[in-house]
């Protein structure tokens, strides 16, 4: 699918160290603190109802990490591997935690990676003192964004264990979520090259799990590339996805779908729930909409989105069902929810 869209560009300035123990402007939402500040969005059409579970955790345990709740698993942690090989966390979620960094320390770099005319360049977050092999996540921006607006997302996932991956756009004020979603596939088989390049600070580190994510236009690419390379990704998540037309009903991955009631670039009506509602009913899939939120309502982990996209790859890639909690439909701050997990 080509898209190509002119959005006024975004003003956003946001930077967070890499070093932890339908219509208008992309716009402010649900940042961390220091996060962007963008231009004026008036709202948007908002999205269909709340038709999600009450609570879907195991024993009862609902709520999510955003409302304060204490809601978390009684044991200490766990013994053995994910299911892409890693060890589990040795500690286990809780409220107060899964709402921000995870324990790891994180690097980046970005020297030695292989270039293409795919995309401008890659930049790579990864955990300094986890043990792999380690699932890699993809990170495609929309239109006008550049590193610092999804370095949150990057910092954040790294420090939960895993390799984070920013896939700079060539032209990221003017291309469409089809180049980016090309941009992104390109990546996919550098960062796999990675795994057996001489110096590489990840040879033989990577696992071959593949996650893929991104926001409006490059939230749009990540469930693309889902759609179109079915078993070739072990999950999809989209960040305020922009994409008014696709049908996707070929992925097969758990796919996650976060966006804002009044995101006004991307109305849920014509984009969110939309993508969310031609996906099978087979697949493991999740709609969250953030009340009030904007077209930046997801561009950083904040509260409510990191709970949920850092939970999902734990659950449906991983398989650490102490996570599955903190899926379940929080007790405030959603103004729709749907889920097919058990």
């Amino acid at each position: 699918m080509s898209l190509r869209v002119s959005l006024p560009s975004l003003l956003l300035a946001a930077v967070v160290g890499c070093s932890s123990s339908g219509g208008g402007a992309p716009t402010g939402g649900n940042g961390v603190t220091g996060s962007p500040t963008p231009g004026a969005d008036a709202g948007g059409s908002g999205g269909p109802g709340s038709n999600g579970p009450a609570d879907m955790s195991p024993g009862g345990g609902g709520g999510g990490g955003g409302d304060g709740g204490n809601v978390g698993p009684s044991d200490g942690g766990a013994t053995g591997a994910s299911n892409c090989g890693a060890p589990l966390d040795k500690t286990a979620p809780m409220a107060a935690s899964i709402v921000k960094d995870g324990p790891y320390s994180v690097t980046s770099y970005s020297s030695g990676l292989p270039s293409s005319s795919a995309y401008k360049s890659l930049t790579v977050f990864y955990p300094t003192n986890a043990s792999g092999p380690f699932v890699v996540v993809m990170l495609s921006p929309g239109l006008t964004e550049v590193l610092q607006y999804l370095q949150p997302w990057a910092q954040r996932f790294a420090s939960y264990g895993y390799v984070a991956v920013f896939v700079e756009a060539n032209d990221t004020n003017n291309d469409s979520e089809a180049t980016r979603a090309t941009g992104m596939w390109a990546a996919i088989g550098a960062i796999k090259a990675e795994n057996t390049r001489s110096g590489s600070p990840l040879a033989g580190k990577l696992s071959g799990c593949i996650v893929t994510s991104g926001h409006s236009l490059g939230g749009g690419a990540s469930i693309s590339i889902a759609n179109s390379h079915p078993t070739d990704v072990k999950a999809a998540l989209g960040f305020n996805p922009y994409d008014p037309s696709t049908n996707f009903s070929s992925i097969v991955a758990p796919t996650l779908i976060l966006t804002g009631q009044s995101d006004s670039t991307a109305p849920p009506a014509q984009h969110g729930r939309r993508q969310y509602d031609t996906m099978s009913s087979t697949i493991l899939k999740e709609y969250v909409e953030i009340q009030n939120g904007a077209h930046t309502s997801a561009i950083s982990p904040g509260t409510i989105p990191g709970q949920y996209a850092v939970s999902w790859i734990k659950v449906t890639v991983d398989g650490d069902e102490r996570y599955r909690p903190f899926l379940a439909k929080a007790a405030s701050g959603l103004s729709d929810f749907a889920t097919t997990l058990p």
